[in-house]
């Protein structure tokens, strides 16, 4: 009996192996805008509790501040992750298609 999952890993294998570095660059960024996600719910709930506890102003602005910067480098890493990724997939394809036109 065949076994699918087989043949398609031997099919990713072929076309993502020579992109190794890429491939790696993407899912690092993906991950860490992942983690970035995560980390600014937590920057926001850090201010909120600051504001309740009756923080000074300084320590509420650097909470801002970070608050802020934690989102634009997850907007940084999303379209960076995203661009890695069409690369990746229009690279394999690209090459997948002049595979087969070169059976032809």
């Amino acid at each position: 009996m065949r076994n699918p999952f087989r043949d398609y890993r031997q099919l990713l294998e072929c076309y993502l192996a020579p992109q190794l570095g890429a491939v790696l660059l993407m899912g690092t960024m993906l991950l860490a805008s992942i983690a970035l996600q995560l980390a600014g719910p937590q920057v926001a709930r850090s201010f909120i509790d600051a504001i309740q506890a009756g923080a000074n102003e300084g320590s509420l602005i650097r909470a801002a501040l970070l608050f802020i910067a934690v989102s634009l480098v997850q907007k940084a890493m999303s379209i960076l992750a995203a661009y890695w990724s069409e690369r990746v997939a229009w690279t394999a394809t690209n090459a997948l298609r002049a595979d087969l036109t070169a059976t032809f």
